[in-house]
């Protein structure tokens, strides 16, 4: 279990690309449990806001990544299916 987190951290730096002008990158993890409807919803209000998923993910947790405009962040934070959100960057694991 110790090494599941930097693994999950690391396909996260893996995908991370960045945004463009006025957008900003997020990881957008939804709340257990995930349908397809969940999901579903998720992408149609993602973009519904004039943002885009840019990949999904499903091992450990499900959570999209994706660019939202800047103007529009707490419009997705405060749906009943999110989790948690957390811009996408770039991380570093350092050997201790």
């Amino acid at each position: 279990m110790r090494w599941f987190t930097p693994f999950i951290v690391s396909l996260f730096a893996l995908m991370a690309t960045a945004a463009k002008p006025g957008f900003t990158d997020y990881i957008l993890a939804l709340k257990e449990p995930v349908t397809d409807a969940t999901i579903q919803q998720a992408r149609n209000d993602i973009e519904a806001i004039g943002g885009e998923v840019t990949n999904e993910i499903k091992a450990g947790l499900h959570a999209l990544i994706c660019s939202l405009p800047n103007n529009q962040i707490t419009a997705m934070d405060n749906k009943d299916y999110v989790d948690f959100m957390e811009q996408d960057q770039e991380v570093h694991i350092m050997k201790q």
